[in-house]
């Protein structure tokens, strides 16, 4: 059996031979493809010596394939296509979707980015599942080999090559109590504002204290700076019983604005300006240059940056 070295064909020629075999004539196959009838024979004659079989023969009514023609005419099509698909741009279908986003989210992410992407997603695509995870030690190792597909929250990129971010919005602290918390009768001072308990949201991946790798909240390292201190009475681990906590003590809490927006919607609390300067810092979407161009994942990211405009 005559061996092809691979290398040697010319992928071109495989189009030709399949409109060849459509038409089972030259001038017809040369009219198609727009060749000069000349080069369409010579392109024959090529693939002739190539297979090692006439292809085509002519006969009395005109020409006709050869069994191995026939068995190559078989395979054309599909080898043709999946190459055509191979070199193509891919493109994603929301609606065709089907399989698991997973995404590393903090507890403020799930609570104030999530519900509005979800009912946007789950609309587009319908067959998709989302699996979401805090972040921890493993999370940007799993970002760089695509087992996460997107991270939301603000961290340190400045030493990770390995990553890409996109600012979604910017977001500031506000403290909250109880309606009727008697700090509010005057005006809030730095004694009055550190006098009072205070609660803090000890979440894996929060901003701002994580970002400066510090032990410390981003309160209490501003208060430190100022020379002052407060009484944190109470650390946890997330954000949901927190508004519940406020509404029967004299406790304040010191979070970001928006999910503070949402408690005072769900419980009796106020908001108010803290007595200092926390600044404010950028929520951001992470994930790895190594699937910077997949279109499923810039589909989704365009889908969080479309539904975190107004936040």
């Amino acid at each position: 059996m005559q061996q092809i070295d691979i290398r040697q064909i010319d992928l071109n020629l495989l189009r030709i031979l399949k409109v060849l075999l459509d038409e089972s004539n030259v001038t017809r196959a040369s009219e198609k493809l727009n060749l000069s009838q000349s080069a369409t024979s010579h392109a024959l004659n090529r693939l002739r010596k190539m297979f090692n079989d006439p292809l085509l023969e002519r006969t009395s009514t005109g020409m006709r394939a050869t069994p191995r023609a026939l068995a190559l005419q078989a395979a054309l099509e599909t080898i043709l296509l999946d190459i055509e698909r191979l070199v193509q741009e891919p493109i994603f279908l929301p609606e065709q979707a089907q399989g698991t986003i997973r995404i590393a989210a903090s507890d403020y992410a799930t609570t104030v980015i999530l519900p509005r992407v979800l009912k946007e997603l789950f609309r587009q695509t319908p067959a998709i599942d989302i699996e979401c995870y805090y972040w921890n030690s493993e999370t940007l190792e799993m970002l760089k080999k695509g087992e996460i597909h997107l991270g939301l929250g603000v961290i340190d990129l400045e030493e990770q090559t390995e990553f890409k971010k996109q600012n979604l919005f910017k977001e500031h602290f506000v403290s909250i109590v109880r309606a009727e918390h008697p700090i509010l009768e005057a005006d809030i001072t730095l004694e009055s504002y550190t006098a009072w308990p205070h609660i803090l949201i000890n979440v894996t991946g929060l901003p701002i204290y994580s970002i400066k790798k510090s032990s410390k909240s981003h309160v209490d390292r501003i208060l430190e700076e100022l020379g002052v201190e407060r009484r944190v009475i109470l650390k946890l681990p997330h954000f949901l019983s927190a508004p519940l906590i406020i509404s029967q003590t004299d406790f304040i809490l010191t979070l970001p604005r928006r999910i503070a927006l949402l408690f005072a919607d769900a419980a009796h609390i106020t908001l108010f300006e803290p007595p200092i300067d926390l600044g404010e810092y950028h929520y951001m979407q992470v994930w790895s240059k190594n699937y910077d161009n997949v279109p499923f994942q810039i589909w989704l990211r365009n889908l969080i940056i479309s539904q975190t405009q107004d936040l």
